[in-house]
């Protein structure tokens, strides 16, 4: 190789890193704007407040109960270091969230891209990130650019996956795969059905195929059973992970409801749930459109027939990733592609495990399934830009003139959403008021407390309760124990907030059939002395620490706050 050719090789790969970094600036301001559209919730309050107590030195989180995905090593470390930068305040859901869909979606690119160059590994790239590149108004705003859920899980599995790609066959590589496992598994359990349990499967079978048909050594399988004993043992080595941080203070783990499987007659409606879930992920959902829709794709201003227009473009996508998928299967004894097996395995995995179980319930909880998205992107990239180089010469124009359309709209949608006004949450209102009325320290329910917390940068806390007409008690979920702590905490009012009651909390208490609010709040602490209405708020307010009448044995489930009829 010539001086001269060396230093075009140089060029051109800087010129690649700075295309990159250029792209990922420009996709994380549309993605930051794009997010503000869809209200911050006390879901990503919750591990705000946790990377902030993890970065003024909690770091084992002690006191803290959290649920039974905890992201310890994923999203709460990511929300402390954008606090270093911002501070505590509502902003940071936001911000992370734009963060780690960014990467995810460059990563989907890169590992796309596999080993190709030029014309051929840009296609690949291209075909992945535009699958991913605008999400749809509405829930899958919601699933994809806000607070933490199982979609951060698939960034660092990408990565897992891209190295697996990437890297020689070397013995240490199975150990590093292994060991990111478990870290990513000590965050999210579902990283078993999406990483561990597909590469130990593929893994296993090409080792199978290898031994008894091809009649090769058990030793030359070394590097497919290391990669399958890793995947076993990462489950393994995330179980001790958590009892030790238990063991040495740490926090505690809310217990897993086991996920049962669904009645046989329920199967055809949780199919149905299960397809919706996905065309939502992709932006091709129309079943649900409407203006304002909390759980379903809103329009953002759109006329119904833009809006109905852009989810059938967004079936492109999805097409190409079913694709790909069944593709995939092709290649699962392919020595030279690994990870394309093993993404569509997790595929399979992830939605039968979501279909057959009592989880699919409703279009919020294709949150489940949420790989489908990244894992079917790269997989269209890995595979159909191939697949499409055998299509005939006289119609490769109008192909190219149909795949540059189609990019158009979806940038064009993101454009369009990253130009909508920032939607404030429900409980910025009363936020003015508690502070012109000196009211600092309070308790609510799980949709005000850790949100208005965060909201206010803590100047105002409010503690989630569980509410029981037998007693009321701290609520052990998302919460800290120190926070019910009467001798060094106190709290004198109420708040309820009515706007809420459609919403995640109230929807929660009528789905596990909790008590209805029908005792009154005076029943433990005596009359209120003032009870406030402002808008959609209720504020009553004691003379006393209202700590000291709480139970000392905190509950797991809410409950609702009892409220007489004056304040209702």
């Amino acid at each position: 190789m010539t001086g001269e050719e060396s230093r075009r090789r140089r060029r051109a790969r800087w010129a690649w890193v700075a295309g990159v970094a250029g792209a990922a600036v420009v996709l994380f301001i549309a993605y930051l704007r794009m997010s503000g559209t869809y209200a911050a919730t006390s879901d990503g309050a919750d591990q705000a407040l946790q990377g902030w107590d993890m970065l003024h030195g909690n770091l084992l989180l002690h006191g803290w109960t959290l649920g039974d995905v905890t992201y310890y090593t994923t999203e709460i470390p990511q929300y402390a270091l954008v606090e270093m930068v911002r501070g505590l305040g509502a902003d940071v859901v936001h911000i992370a969230g734009a963060i780690t869909y960014t990467l995810l979606v460059l990563a989907a690119g890169l590992l796309a891209r596999g080993r190709a160059t030029g014309r051929d590994g840009l296609i690949r790239l291209l075909v992945a990130v535009g699958i991913m590149l605008a999400p749809q108004f509405g829930n899958a705003t919601h699933l994809l650019l806000s607070q933490p859920d199982h979609l951060g899980t698939q960034l660092p599995l990408l990565l897992i996956f891209l190295m697996l790609d990437r890297a020689p066959r070397r013995w240490y590589i199975p150990v590093a795969a292994g060991a990111a496992l478990a870290w990513v598994v000590v965050a999210d359990r579902v990283a078993l059905l999406d990483a561990a349990v597909p590469l130990a499967l593929v893994c296993g079978a090409r080792v199978l195929l290898a031994v008894l048909r091809h009649r090769k050594s058990l030793a030359s399988q070394w590097y497919e059973l290391s990669l399958a004993a890793a995947a076993v043992l990462s489950f393994v080595v995330a179980e001790l992970a958590v009892r030790l941080i238990s063991a040495l203070g740490g926090y505690h783990v809310t217990p897993v409801v086991s996920a049962q499987l669904a009645h046989l007659h329920s199967l055809p409606r949780r199919f149905v749930v299960t397809l919706e879930g996905i065309l939502n992920m992709y932006g091709g959902d129309w079943f649900h459109i409407s203006q304002n829709s909390p759980f379903g794709p809103d329009l953002g201003g759109l006329p119904l027939a833009v809006g109905v227009a852009l989810a059938a473009v967004h079936l492109a996508g999805l097409a190409l990733a079913a694709w790909g998928f069944l593709r995939a299967f092709r290649h699962f004894f392919d020595p030279a592609d690994l990870v394309s097996p093993v993404l569509a395995t997790a595929i399979v995995i992830n939605v039968t495990a979501y279909t057959l179980s009592i989880i699919s319930y409703g279009l919020f909880d294709a949150r489940e399934i949420v790989a489908v998205l990244p894992f079917g992107a790269v997989l269209a990239g890995r595979m159909v830009p191939a697949r499409l180089a055998g299509v005939p010469r006289r119609l490769k124009p109008a192909l190219a003139y149909a795949s540059a359309g189609v990019l158009a709209c979806y940038l064009a949608a993101l454009g369009y959403g990253a130009a909508q006004s920032p939607v404030a949450d429900n409980e910025q209102a009363v936020i003015p008021w508690l502070q012109a009325h000196h009211l600092t320290s309070g308790l609510g329910t799980y949709a005000e407390a850790n949100l208005l917390t965060l909201e206010t940068g803590g100047r105002i806390t409010v503690r989630e309760v569980a509410w029981r007409s037998g007693g009321d008690v701290p609520r052990s979920f998302e919460t800290k124990a120190s926070w019910y702590d009467p001798r060094h905490n106190y709290a004198n009012f109420i708040l309820t907030n009515s706007a809420e009651q459609w919403g995640m909390d109230g929807g929660f208490h009528r789905l596990i059939g909790l008590i209805p609010g029908s005792a009154i709040a005076a029943l433990h602490a005596g009359p209120p002395a003032h009870v406030y209405h402002y808008k959609t708020f209720t504020i009553m307010v004691w003379n006393h620490n209202l700590l000291d009448n709480l139970g000392s044995n905190p509950a797991i489930e809410p409950g609702e706050i009892p409220c007489t009829q004056d304040c209702l």
